[in-house]
């Protein structure tokens, strides 16, 4: 099982490319969405709640399921074979993150997309 995660706030091309690259490690591919709480945590006001924006993920053809976590809670719990994060992440995952892969022997992956649609852009 592959396992993706992010906040998708709002979900844009860039986000369809991450998913698309995330699938190609195996299948099922899983989603995690972060909490609300997340996006508030960067000083900015949600723009789709949680609930919307799994349903958005979910319905998307690459997408075998969501989960409501946070990562390493969904780490420990779905124990995947593979960690899917974006390039942007390779060297600030939290440390938490980190030692749920140690502790469940899951490779940790980041997708090298060339075109980024960035979240901010979209927000201004």
């Amino acid at each position: 099982m592959v396992l993706a995660d992010g906040v998708f706030d709002p979900l844009h091309v860039g986000h369809l490319r991450y998913l698309h690259a995330a699938a190609r490690f195996g299948s099922p591919l899983v989603v995690n969405i972060a909490p609300d709480e997340a996006i508030v945590a960067k000083g900015r006001k949600p723009f789709q709640n949680r609930l919307e924006r799994a349903t958005m993920i979910l319905a998307l053809g690459m997408v075998d399921g969501v989960r409501l976590l946070t990562l390493p809670e969904a780490i420990r719990t779905l124990a995947p074979k593979v960690l899917v994060k974006g390039h942007d992440w390779q060297h600030k995952l939290p440390d938490d993150v980190i030692v749920a892969c140690t502790e469940m022997g899951t490779v940790m992956v980041f997708t090298q997309t060339q075109d980024r649609t960035s979240t901010e852009r979209l927000r201004a």
